[in-house]
């Protein structure tokens, strides 16, 4: 772990956790049987600069260099704001994309005050609520270098991030469907350390 400077984990077997006093819940010890994996063409190590976060993902953007993954998320934002600024019916300048922020959590917040400011219902106000879901997720991408995937799918699918209204434009849908596809069977299932994990990455 490059942020932690970790290169190695030690764990104790139930032996010694027992005797050093550990009573598990229902005398059952959780193991992680498989260790965590991290996608290819993630941000590497050495390139980290927690100052640089926000550069660093653009850069990839502009030059391609994104994992799959972060550039489905990246997509599907994209989306909505075109969408957004399609029914603005000639209203130039209502919405401008906050994406040019440096600052990752004004980016949804932006979203939130837009939804506030539209007529409760309409179908402005429903894409700006669907966007500030997506721009959390984005902003997760960008915090974990790219590397969380299935956190950023389980944030996505516990907060209706999938929901087509129906009338959404045939590029959004066929955006959020090529995400929604990368849910693994067992999605459904939110694991306590996935939620602890969620929270981390989600405060400023």
């Amino acid at each position: 772990c490059y942020d932690l400077s970790v290169t190695n984990m030690i764990s104790p077997t139930e032996e010694e956790l027992m005797s050093a006093g550990y009573t598990p819940k229902d005398d059952v010890i959780e193991q992680m049987h498989e260790p965590w994996n991290v996608p290819d063409g993630v941000v590497p190590e050495h390139l980290r600069k927690t100052h640089a976060m926000y550069e660093t993902f653009m850069g990839r953007v502009k030059h391609g260099t994104n994992t799959p993954f972060a550039t489905k998320i990246y997509k599907v934002v994209r989306e909505i704001e075109e969408q957004i600024d399609e029914l603005q019916d000639g209203r130039k300048g209502e919405f401008l994309s906050p994406l040019n922020q440096i600052k990752l959590a004004a980016w949804e917040e932006y979203a939130f005050q837009m939804s506030r400011k539209s007529s409760k219902g309409s179908p402005r106000q429903n894409l700006y609520d669907l966007l500030e879901i997506w721009y959390v997720a984005l902003r997760m991408v960008v915090q974990s270098w790219e590397e969380e995937e299935q956190l950023v799918l389980q944030w996505l699918l516990i907060n209706s991030g999938f929901h087509n209204e129906g009338w959404f434009s045939y590029n959004l849908t066929i955006s959020l469907e090529s995400v929604e596809r990368l849910l693994s069977s067992d999605a459904h299932t939110i694991k306590s350390q996935k939620i602890s994990s969620l929270r981390m990455i989600l405060t400023d």
